[in-house]
């Protein structure tokens, strides 16, 4: 996948182009011995931890906030040097970004698109006055800015210096191929890529002759910082061009003599994930393009996304306005079978779509310990779900090892974070967090969501079931029987609180692990049942569901609430963990005991969650508590719920009309709904889209509901919940009597 960020003054528009794949592969595991659990437990009960974790979050041996690598690289920038221009403007049309450039009687009219189907950027020039010296196209690429001995920069990776035997990237060196210019850098060998690993960036001009000027080891090279400040989150900077445009580095740089009126520039990043000689591929490509011509290029380009557009298209209306919608288009599948995943629509983490620094927060690793499908799943964006659901399967060989190499059990244990490269030992990334229990659950989960929404039996038993199955064995075979008759969860770590601790004090029966744990061997269960395949093991996944501990309660002034961990008390917590058996364990929800509702809302009410984290409690567990917070964001799932019975504007906004429009439900179901200014439910449909059998919560309590289809009046329910078979490709009304 290829990406571009537009910025800079009017004198000099940069295209910052960064590619999923570019990574500094190379792996430290060398220089860290692997730490097992019994050798983690061992320190625990001597009071020793410390040999391996002076802190929570700076474990001696690990590779997470510590060294430079693995970590995502900048691409190359494209720079315009406009040096008439005193105005700019960039606007989205449609596949275009539109970008003009005014000066004293001169103007430039840029056309910029991203093939959706080649690994090609397109810009078409229009000018008007324009004379020799207005106008020339760079291609930049600075020296890594991450050096040997120095430290990395506080706050966003931490403070350890940089080992000095890490031998600094390559100078970038300049690539010219005929009337081609660019960049090409090297990498080392690393796990992946034994032979070396490099990329190109390569740019052509059509309807021009340029002139090529290159120039090497220089610095000042790229473009000045534009900005009042570099764009950051309060976690840290996302995006820090002063370091890499002030860097030593190599630029290949086109001039015009004559500049026409019309033109294009094409320009492609290739690595050797590509092809062993990205320079090669990279002229055969722009060739091609050059060759196809530009009107043939954005036509293929228009048709891919008129193609990528879904067939159904949910969203939701409120108070006449769109309110939430599917993408009319979703980018192509241009994956890479192997575990690269900065093409996945579901990430936690943004920058590790592309990536326009040396090193950005926690090296834009995907977490593992953030992932949520729901929201995606509800309106029906099946198809970005997919490449994640491979690469967890992809990943699945490692995760074994990970459980035989460090825990000595059977099944699979999935890691913290994904890196992009294959070796044995890359799942220890982090002592401390490693050891939370839930992630096997957490990872495995959307898998089990996908067959839940979609029904696809083929991909349950090729992709979802080997996955569940492995995690589920793991977790069965780590739980501990005690004398209270549960079973427990030790060591577990509760993410990110507490860390390690002393004989374990803090680390037994995490929420989060127990609502995960509970829901993984009960989807795992199911998921052999549907496939009638192991049904010995399903039944001990399900007896040892129903043996789990319960959570762990803090007596409050206000009465019981949930905490992280057993025999800890309430703290700040990152992320909402206490209200994990709501929010990630769909163990509690609307349609739950009172009394564990109460228990819930209670928690809800008094719980302290980090602001920058704040968000999860209106988007993840409020809706499905049936609380609207009056200025809170709207989730899908604040209009539609599914994992009890189905719901529908049971946590949506007051006195305002609403309608949804194809939203999905668990079951394979499609749901139409509206409901007026008076919060009166006034429509109410549903498509089964597999057959199987249906239950919604009554969407007028207390009233008698009639439920109608094609094929006739299936009659009057009566009571809190309605429940009926449906047939594959029907769609039933309800309404009230």
């Amino acid at each position: 996948m290829l990406g571009a960020r537009i910025w800079g003054p009017p004198s000099q528009p940069t295209l910052s182009l960064g590619k999923s794949d570019i990574w500094d592969r190379r792996w430290f595991g060398d220089r860290q011995p692997l730490i097992t659990l019994a050798r983690i437990r061992e320190l625990a009960m001597a009071d020793r931890l410390t040999e391996v974790a002076k802190a929570p979050n700076n474990t001696v041996y690990d590779i997470y906030n510590r060294y430079p690598a693995p970590c995502p690289k900048a691409g190359v920038q494209l720079i315009l040097g406009t040096p008439f221009a005193r105005n700019a403007i960039a606007e989205q049309r449609g596949r275009e970004v539109r970008l003009a450039l005014e000066g004293v009687g001169k103007r430039l009219q840029v056309g910029i698109r991203v093939h959706l189907a080649r690994l090609l950027i397109m810009m078409e020039f229009e000018s008007s006055g324009l004379r020799p010296g207005d106008l020339w196209v760079r291609v930049y690429r600075h020296r890594d800015t991450i050096q040997p001995g120095a430290l990395l920069t506080p706050g966003l990776m931490g403070d350890h210096p940089i080992p000095e035997d890490l031998e600094q990237l390559p100078l970038p060196r300049t690539a010219l191929v005929g009337a081609k210019w660019g960049i090409l850098q090297d990498f080392g060998p690393d796990p992946t890529f034994p032979a070396g690993f490099r990329f190109a960036g390569l740019a052509t001009a059509a309807g021009a002759v340029p002139g090529i000027v290159t120039r090497t080891d220089e610095a000042g090279l790229g473009t000045p910082l534009w900005a009042t400040r570099e764009g950051h989150l309060s976690h840290g900077f996302v995006k820090r061009y002063t370091p890499i445009n002030e860097a030593s580095g190599a630029a290949a740089t086109a001039e015009f003599a004559d500049i026409p009126k019309s033109f294009a520039v094409l320009v492609t990043l290739l690595t050797s994930q590509d092809d062993a000689d990205p320079v090669g591929m990279a002229v055969r490509t722009l060739d091609d393009a050059v060759g196809d011509g530009i009107p043939a290029l954005k036509r293929s380009d228009d048709r891919m996304a008129e193609a990528r557009k879904p067939r159904q298209v949910a969203r939701a209306h409120m108070g006449g306005r769109i309110l939430m919608a599917a993408p009319e288009s979703t980018m192509p599948s241009l994956r890479v079978p192997g575990g690269y995943y900065g093409d996945v629509p579901l990430c936690t983490v943004g920058s590790t779509k592309f990536c326009f620094q040396d090193a950005s927060p926690w090296h834009a690793d995907f977490h593992f310990n953030e992932i949520r499908a729901e929201p995606m799943l509800t309106l029906a964006r099946f198809e970005e779900l997919m490449p994640y659901c491979e690469m967890i399967h992809t990943l699945l060989a490692q995760a074994r090892e990970n459980a035989e190499d460090v825990y000595g059990l059977p099944g699979a244990m999935y890691p913290l974070v994904h890196f992009p490269i294959r070796c044995r030992g890359v799942a220890h990334v982090n002592l401390t967090w490693e050891q939370d229990m839930g992630l096997n659950g957490l990872v495995s989960k959307p898998l089990w969501l996908y067959y839940r929404y979609t029904t696809d039996r083929a991909f349950l038993k090729r992709i979802a079931y080997p996955v569940l199955r492995e995690c589920a064995r793991f977790m069965a075979s780590y739980l501990q029987g005690g004398s209270d008759g549960y079973l427990h969860i030790e060591p577990t770590v509760s993410p990110e609180h507490w860390g390690l601790t002393p004989r374990f004090e803090r680390n037994r029966d995490c929420t989060s692990a127990l609502a995960l744990t509970r829901y993984l061997l009960l989807a795992a269960a199911s998921a052999a049942g549907d496939l009638r395949r192991d049904q010995a093991l399903a039944g001990r996944w399900r007896k040892a569901a129903a043996r789990l501990a319960p959570y762990p309660i803090y007596a409050s002034h206000d009465g019981p609430v949930w905490v992280d961990v057993a025999d800890a008390p309430p703290i700040e917590y990152n992320i909402p963990v206490p209200l994990s058996p709501v929010f990630w364990g769909d163990h509690v929800g609307l349609d739950s005991d009172q009394g564990i509702l109460e228990l819930a809302k209670r928690t809800l009410g008094q719980i302290n969650v980090w602001e920058p984290h704040r968000s999860y409690l209106d988007t993840s567990v409020r809706p499905r508590l049936g609380i609207h917070r009056p200025g809170a964001a709207i989730a899908p799932e604040s209009l539609l719920l599914s994992y009890q019975s189905i719901h529908v504007f049971h946590a949506a906004p007051p006195n305002v009309e609403i309608t949804m429009e194809d939203f999905a439900a668990e079951g394979g179901f499609r749901i139409c709904a509206s409901r007026t200014a008076e919060n009166e439910v006034s429509e109410f449909s549903i498509l089964s889209s597999a057959g199987g059998d249906c239950m919604v919560a009554n969407p007028w309590p207390g009233k008698e509901v009639r439920v109608v289809c094609e094929g006739g009046d299936l009659g009057a329910f009566v009571g809190d919940h309605i429940a009926f078979k449906t047939r594959k490709g029907m769609r039933y009304e309800l309404k009230p009597v």
